[in-house]
């Protein structure tokens, strides 16, 4: 499946670690304005899939095209001056930052040369996620996991991305801030913004993403329509299985 105008191409990627091959010869396309998905299981190669593209890994072969330009072989730093930007999974905030800390260094390729396109930004960022307001001066060690989150989806907006990739959103989250998580994400790709997700949780993915890729084992086994997918009975058995009797 190929798509028309696609911003994110990547073509026969393969992530190594010595010699285990985490990621084996994928493929993978993001439209401008689309909202993709990847499911898998635990060690399906989904996060070194999303590392490679993002730049904290080399891969040991592929390319990675962004906007028409080859991305593959670039610094992360340089990237996201590109315009795309990675929440990574664990969040990964600066705990001994404060909140407004954490959000300026989001912004740090744009800091005195897009001052007040960066103010801009902060307020809203700070407006979809009302509790960073009211803990902008709070260590971020101190926030809740949910509110640690909130803060990395808020720090990777703060680089204005053409791209957000956000890797395992629900990680050690509540379905409660789930349920606030999801519903940004969906707005803001209604807005416009290209978003890929790495999910665990494929009941999650499937119900938000327009298309999803299901990873096994470092290789695609299947993609397309969200919706096809959620009823595939291939995916049902194993990823939607459990979830399904919740």
């Amino acid at each position: 499946m190929s798509t028309p105008g696609a911003l994110l191409k990547v073509a026969g990627l393969s992530v190594s670690y010595g010699r285990i091959e985490a990621v084996r010869g994928i493929d993978l396309e993001v439209g401008a304005g689309e909202f993709v998905g990847i499911i898998g299981s635990n060690g399906a190669g989904k996060t070194s899939a999303l590392r490679a593209i993002a730049g904290v890994l080399a891969p040991a072969a592929g390319t990675v095209t962004f906007d028409g330009q080859a991305l593959t072989g670039l610094p992360s730093h340089a990237i996201v001056g590109r315009g795309l930007a990675m929440v990574p999974e664990g969040r990964l905030i600066f705990a001994d930052q404060t909140v407004e800390d954490n959000l300026e260094l989001g912004a740090y390729t744009r800091v005195g040369k897009d001052d007040a396109g960066v103010r801009q930004d902060m307020d809203r960022v700070l407006g979809l996620f009302p509790r960073l307001r009211e803990r902008y001066a709070q260590l971020a060690g101190s926030l809740s996991g949910g509110e640690q989150q909130m803060l990395a989806i808020a720090r990777g907006l703060l680089s204005r991305p053409k791209l957000l990739v956000v890797d395992e959103l629900s990680l050690g989250l509540a379905p409660k801030i789930l349920e606030t998580l999801f519903p940004v994400l969906v707005d803001l790709n209604r807005q416009g913004l290209s978003i890929l997700l790495v999910e665990q949780m494929a009941s999650y993915a499937l119900q938000v993403t327009r298309r999803t890729y299901v990873m096994e084992n470092g290789r695609i086994l299947m993609h397309g329509p969200s919706a096809e997918l959620a009823g595939d009975q291939r995916v049902l058995d194993a990823y939607l299985g459990r979830q399904g009797r919740h």
